[in-house]
């Protein structure tokens, strides 16, 4: 059991007035508060420390509940500029901005990659394969992406299984990026591109312990305070890493003691003079409707109570432990929203003993955020007919 902590530059003790207030303020500096909404997804991206990706519509509500114009969230389906899809922190996908990618990336790609290696052995593709297999990628995604399935049609005889384990390796590594080209937030056209065509200029590999160190410092810089229980749990990085990023000269870190657990929480103890000094009007936040896994919730563990107060987890996660689309109120959470797909309708849940006054805002949200749903939705597409494999590699 680790017993250091972090070196700090001195301690403060939150009441609970204080904390909800430092709860709000942080919100609010992510874009949730109606008033100092966000202009750009990479903007939205890079104040929440990415996007979560793993659920389809996660990305486009994510935005939808931090943008200034529903516009914005829109901009999402054209290969937002600055943005890179990756699988890093507790292996899910993030839509992160191109100069934290690098961090978040080299910091978690030690267990990504053990994890997708695991999976080639286990499905008994020999090393020497998957050597080769990757050795083709890129000369065949040479004149752009490709879906996934494109790439093994034209890889045939090549066993399917073989060359999805090389992609996925491939992809954890850096090598390739994903791109999501469905156009729309209910469907995906899996493609798989360059790095290095997509993204010139942006080194994967940079030292490890800096990478870590920098993403960390992001961390606690976006959420802080938080507790080293929730930077383990949101990073899945082990606690001496954690530890020794935050050994860090550049940072000077304040230890918190909260009402949200009895562990030591910490932060930049310049983001507290901040907020000791920040506009009133930012320590209330209103409605706000966040997204299935948005990353507000899914940034915290050990200090939960934060927006649960007495509620029970299960009444804003689900059964395995992903966080439902719910409605804030002042940071706590009020009730819970979901998507109708037949009638392509937002409706909400509302916790029992709301006031009048809130139930009329959430009608009134909910009008507004069917409307922004509807703007990025399609109807399905019927699926295309699979081209014979030999034309297409001939094709290519």
């Amino acid at each position: 059991m680790i017993s250091r902590r972090p070196r700090t530059v001195g301690a403060v003790t939150l009441t609970d007035v204080q904390a909800r207030r430092l709860w709000n303020w942080t919100l609010s500096r992510q874009g949730l508060h109606p008033r100092r909404r966000l202009t750009s997804a990479a903007q939205i991206s890079h104040a929440a420390l990415g996007l979560h990706a793993a659920r389809l519509p996660s990305p486009f509500a994510t935005v939808l509940a931090r943008a200034e114009d529903p516009e914005v969230a829109l901009s999402l389906f054209s290969r937002s500029p600055g943005l890179i899809t990756l699988r890093c922190m507790r292996r899910t996908l993030h839509l992160l901005p191109v100069d934290l990618a690098a961090a978040a990336h080299r910091a978690t790609v030690h267990y990504r990659l053990r994890d997708a290696t695991r999976r080639a052995y286990n499905a008994g593709v020999p090393d020497h394969v998957l050597t080769q297999i990757r050795a083709q990628l890129p000369e065949l995604l040479a004149d752009g992406p490709l879906p996934h399935r494109r790439i093994e049609d034209a890889l045939a005889p090549t066993s399917p299984a073989a060359v999805r384990a090389a992609v996925k390796i491939a992809w954890e590594s850096g090598t390739l990026t994903y791109l999501n080209a469905s156009g729309c937030w209910n469907a995906e056209r899996r493609m798989f591109g360059l790095t290095s065509q997509l993204h010139p200029g942006l080194d994967l590999d940079p030292d490890p312990r800096s990478a870590t160190r920098m993403l960390l410092r992001a961390y606690f810089d976006r959420y802080g305070p938080a507790t080293l229980g929730d930077a383990t749990w949101w990073s899945a990085l082990s606690q001496t890493a954690v530890l020794d990023a935050l050994d860090d000269p550049e940072t000077a870190l304040l230890e918190v003691a909260t009402p949200w657990s009895p562990s030591p929480a910490y932060m930049a103890a310049d983001r507290y003079d901040q907020f000791n000094a920040a506009d009133p009007d930012t320590y209330t936040t209103g409605l706000q409707m966040l997204a299935h896994e948005d990353v507000a919730l899914k940034a915290y563990a050990e200090t939960r109570t934060r927006y649960l107060a007495d509620l029970a987890p299960r009444q804003a996660f689900n059964q395995i432990g992903e966080a439902l689309p719910t409605v804030l109120l002042d940071g706590e959470v009020c009730g819970t929203w979901s998507w109708e797909p037949a009638s392509r309708t937002v409706v909400a849940t509302l916790l029992p003993g709301q006031a009048t006054t809130t139930i009329r805002q959430v009608t009134a949200a909910t009008e507004g955020h069917t409307e922004a749903l509807r703007a990025g939705w399609r109807p399905p597409a019927l699926p295309a007919a699979r081209p014979d494999p030999r034309q297409l590699a001939l094709a290519l």
